[in-house]
């Protein structure tokens, strides 16, 4: 059996020493770029393997990010892994990703799970913003926690999310703006932060003194879930009815795309006959026809301020709690008339 290459003959062919290889082999900054450039040569030159719980239990790092996500089959949450996944890129980390399936439980174990392999943070989009709170408590007892996009309420960690408050009103200013006179939110029962946030600055919109850009603007919530199969019964119901809305704002784009085939099922045409806006400006979204009006969240934005959290976070347990909030911005298509 052919002996393995180790690090002492990786610095033998590059002429340096054993800890200036070690060091270049780990990307350490205090190696000149020279020599760092001769260890890399010699190690792909030898093929050179790291023992990485070797290094894991020296270092006590593991060079991982454990990233926990309500449900993968969302667009966008789909959307934040891609970002989270990029940024540990460039550092030359590696994301471990689990799937919640919208349920809690299954959202514990996977944190459990994750803080046992030994990952150095994690990122956490919570299936609720009450019942996810035991287990991200007990997993910032064991090292740096993230929450992104929504919050857990008293959960004790780090948090970056978007300005969901004013993102819905640029929704309904925009629909304003279009004529829309009576707007229906369609969006989900407030178990999520965003889904709280979302309908409670709808609400408060259509208050009369809500700054919704205007008088005559009156509206009705309609509530269930982030999916596409209740942006198609939210849709039957307001079809249902004696008269349409002028326009309909969409929790997130998921219902949307209920929203949009329901309606062209029924021979509803969009933007003509009901304006329809959402939010997240997932890929999804924009495949839909007529194409959808949705508000971006920056989200790659949103992604490096997580992981730049975590890092600041290692070894500073007692360290406040810090919310960053960014900003959305709408961008119009043809679902509301562009």
């Amino acid at each position: 059996m052919a002996r393995k290459v180790t690090v002492r003959d990786v610095a033998a062919a590059a002429g340096v020493s054993t800890a200036t290889a070690s060091r270049a082999l780990t990307n350490s900054p205090s190696v000149n770029p020279e020599m760092a450039r001769r260890v890399l040569k010699a190690s792909s030159d030898l093929g050179y393997s790291a023992n990485v719980f070797a290094r894991a239990l020296r270092t006590q790092r593991t060079d991982t990010i454990g990233m926990v996500v309500p449900s993968i089959n969302n667009d966008y949450f789909t959307a934040a892994v891609e970002a989270v996944e990029k940024e540990l890129a460039d550092s030359g980390r590696s994301l471990i990703l689990c799937d919640a399936r919208e349920s809690v439980e299954t959202e514990a174990q996977r944190i459990e799970l994750l803080v046992q392999r030994m990952v150095d943070g994690l990122i956490v989009v919570p299936v609720t913003a009450f019942d996810s709170v035991p287990a991200i408590e007990q997993a910032v007892q064991q090292g740096p926690v993230v929450l992104l996009d929504r919050w857990a309420d008293a959960a004790g960690a780090d948090y970056v999310g978007g300005d969901n408050a004013d993102g819905l009103r640029q929704c309904v200013v925009h629909l304003r703006e279009q004529g829309c006179s009576s707007i229906v939110y369609v969006g989900a029962q407030p178990r999520t932060s965003t889904a709280y946030e979302r309908h409670k600055a709808f609400r408060e919109l259509m208050e009369p003194d809500g700054g919704a850009d205007g008088p005559g603007v009156h509206g009705s919530a309609l509530l269930g879930e982030f999916s596409f199969e209740w942006g198609v019964e939210a849709t039957r119901q307001l079809l249902a009815g004696d008269v349409l809305p002028h326009g309909i704002v969409c929790g997130a784009d998921i219902i949307a795309v209920g929203v949009l085939s329901t309606l062209r099922e029924a021979g509803v045409v969009v933007p003509d006959q009901v304006k329809v806006v959402s939010y997240d400006d997932s890929f999804l979204g924009r495949l839909t026809m007529p194409r959808l009006s949705s508000v971006r969240q920056p989200i790659d934005a949103m992604a490096a301020e997580a992981v730049r959290l975590l890092d600041d976070r290692s070894g500073r347990t007692d360290a406040p709690v810090r919310k960053s909030i960014f900003m959305p911005s709408l961008v119009v298509r043809e679902s509301t008339g562009r």
